[in-house]
């Protein structure tokens, strides 16, 4: 009997501990995981949404609910020709029209997040749509529409190079403006590249080339003018110095002339020094006794 006992108590243990781990096991099925930089919603067929933002945990997911989560973190939607790049691997980029009448394809990057405060927003506005569906059709929808509002504003020229920053500017507002109503916040989005069509890389190869010969042309004439600067320069620095060789070379002649009279004076002086020497403009009155006593003449004869 004890025996018999015994074997009952091991029996119900053991069928109990499957019980268990079958319960355990259905439990834990249900149990779904709220990742990092995301918020959950539950949505019961029997009750309808919960208004409870549920943060990044593990939760249970009864029968007859669906776990919703979004991003709280930052998001790049990619919208690109590259098959290696994007949630699409085709070619996936943004044909812009510009005011010239080109059409490119363009390449368009777009960071956004779903603030905590919007994720019913985003529930209500979606109808519960995942976040790869929205990012693969309403984002970049509203994509499109924005960059075709922007090119108007540019020629392809203008889009593909300098204006390209101005240009993304302008489309994370437009985007910020029309998402942001819908409970998705774009932090920035940007022109990130562009695939030309051949006719675009005729003309821009065109354009390239006749700024390279403007370009060339200028320095021509930049140097050529450098050039007549220097002539005229040279010139006037040449007359310059024949009119100060002219002028030393007459002051020198001017000089040996006064010192030729100077020797030739010298030559006929008599070694006497004149009794009356005068200063520039003084004035002498000679006496007839003062002109013999100079010429050693008696004054009495």
């Amino acid at each position: 009997m004890k025996r018999f006992k015994l074997t009952r108590i091991l029996f119900g243990a053991g069928v109990c501990l499957v019980l268990f781990l079958i319960g355990f096991g259905i439990y834990n099925s249900f149990m779904r995981w709220i990742p990092a930089g995301h918020v959950g919603l539950l949505y019961r067929a029997n009750g309808g949404l919960e208004k409870r933002i549920y943060r990044p945990q593990r939760i249970f997911v009864g029968w007859m609910t669906t776990l919703y989560t979004y991003p709280t973190k930052e998001q790049a939607a990619i919208y690109t020709n590259d098959t290696e790049e994007g949630e699409v691997k085709s070619a996936d980029a943004v044909k812009v029209t510009t005011n010239d009448n080109a059409n490119t394809d363009f390449d368009i990057v777009v960071w956004y997040h779903i603030a905590p405060d919007d994720v019913l927003k985003v529930f209500d506005n979606h109808r519960g749509q995942a976040i790869e569906l929205i990012q693969s059709s309403v984002i970049r929808s509203a994509v499109r529409q924005a960059a075709s509002n922007i090119g108007t504003q540019y020629d392809a020229f203008a889009l593909m190079g300098e204006a390209r920053g101005e240009a993304s500017v302008k489309l994370t507002a437009l985007l910020q403006q029309e998402l942001g109503q819908r409970g998705i916040t774009i932090d920035s989005a940007e022109f990130a590249g562009h695939s030309p069509s051949p006719a675009i890389l005729t003309r821009i190869t065109s354009q390239i080339n006749a700024e390279t010969d403007l370009n060339i042309a200028k320095t021509h004439q930049e140097v050529a003018k450098a050039k007549k600067i220097i002539a005229i320069t040279l010139a006037t620095a040449q007359a310059e110095a024949s009119r100060l060789k002219s002028a030393q070379t007459q002051a020198k002649s001017l000089e040996l002339l006064n010192i030729e009279a100077d020797i030739a004076a010298l030559k006929k002086w008599d070694g006497k020094v004149p009794p009356i020497q005068t200063r520039q403009g003084q004035s002498i009155v000679i006496t007839p006794e003062t002109l013999n006593a100079i010429t050693g003449k008696d004054s009495n004869r």
